[in-house]
């Protein structure tokens, strides 16, 4: 197992924001750094930006410390293997080589991981403190995923790209997916989804389209459609965790992601559907429970990656 004087470098690329931080091997963020992403300016200059801010922290570590690697979590599809990221519709980049170039001018280990999965490793090695060797970490946000640590272990599939949950059929008979498939889950309880079927159901709102936290502040002023729109996709969430506990038979299942820490309404109506829908002996022995990390579950997650390989090669 790693020790405390061990520490890795964060970094965590959102669409509007970057995060880069330096973790000790307690999960304690030391330093970090902020700045926007600015996606469209493409994938080399953000890079940029994040090899400036991963040599100021580099400063910060101790004299005795030992820097064991850099961490990366984003959004999209990951190679693991090639430290790089394949696509990002969020950010609109293709075959990034961020990992790559990393570890070229750094001359330390890098890992990268999907967002989901990196959030399932920040549960596991600095929430559950090894308490559990099960658990299911669910992300709604514009879109939806799931990092699955299954006997210690994430589960991360041949093509690197195992717990696309968002993208599960619930309706084969529904509309067609951004991925081409149709009736995914992603298109009836995403923060998309949400404000896309408040703007069918309910037209403008005040001559513009709706949004997801309109749609959320409606439902607690009162609204009965936007209520509705919130519990139904609740209830198609709620039913997908369910399939998942019958799947993996977890010992906890975490959510988290933008929709579900801003508001309760969405969980609140998820967790009534996985107590009524789950089997009664899965269900009794599974904690469902929100994340109690904010924004620095990428960073943490990122970091985590190492100490997670330090200690399953135990």
């Amino acid at each position: 197992m790693l020790g405390h004087n061990t520490y890795v470098i964060g970094v965590d690329i959102g669409k509007t924001t970057t995060l880069v931080a330096l973790v000790n091997g307690n999960g304690e963020i030391l330093h970090q750094i902020e700045f926007p992403t600015l996606p469209e300016h493409g994938w080399e200059n953000t890079l940029s930006t994040i090899v400036e801010a991963v040599t100021s922290l580099e400063c910060h570590i101790p004299e005795r410390g030992i820097w064991i690697g850099i961490g990366i979590s984003s959004a999209g599809v990951i190679n693991c293997e090639r430290i790089s990221i394949v696509y990002a519709s969020n950010l609109g980049w293709h075959n990034a080589e961020v990992g790559t170039i990393l570890k070229e001018r750094f001359n330390v280990p890098v890992r990268i991981g999907n967002d989901a999965n990196v959030a399932a490793v920040a549960e596991y090695v600095w929430g559950a403190k090894k308490e559990m060797k099960d658990l299911i970490y669910i992300t709604v946000s514009t879109g939806i995923g799931a990092g699955i640590i299954n006997g210690g272990q994430l589960l991360k599939g041949e093509s690197y790209s195992a717990g696309e949950f968002g993208h599960i059929t619930i309706d084969v008979m529904g509309q067609q997916c951004r991925c081409g498939n149709y009736g995914c889950l992603e298109n009836y309880c995403s923060g998309t989804a949400i404000a896309n079927i408040a703007n069918r159901r309910l037209g403008k709102l005040k001559g513009r389209s709706w949004t997801t936290k309109d749609v959320f502040d409606a439902a607690r002023n009162g609204n009965g459609i936007a209520l509705d729109i919130v519990k139904v996709a609740g209830i198609y969430l709620g039913n997908s965790i369910v399939s998942l506990i019958h799947l993996f038979n977890p010992t906890k299942v975490i959510l988290g992601g933008g929709i579900i820490n801003n508001d309760n309404l969405l969980f609140e109506e998820a967790y009534k559907t996985i107590n009524n829908r789950c089997l009664p002996t899965m269900r009794n022995q599974v904690t469902v429970q929100k994340t109690s990390f904010g924004r620095e579950i990428g960073v943490l997650g990122a970091a985590g990656i190492f100490f997670m390989d330090a200690a399953n090669s135990q």
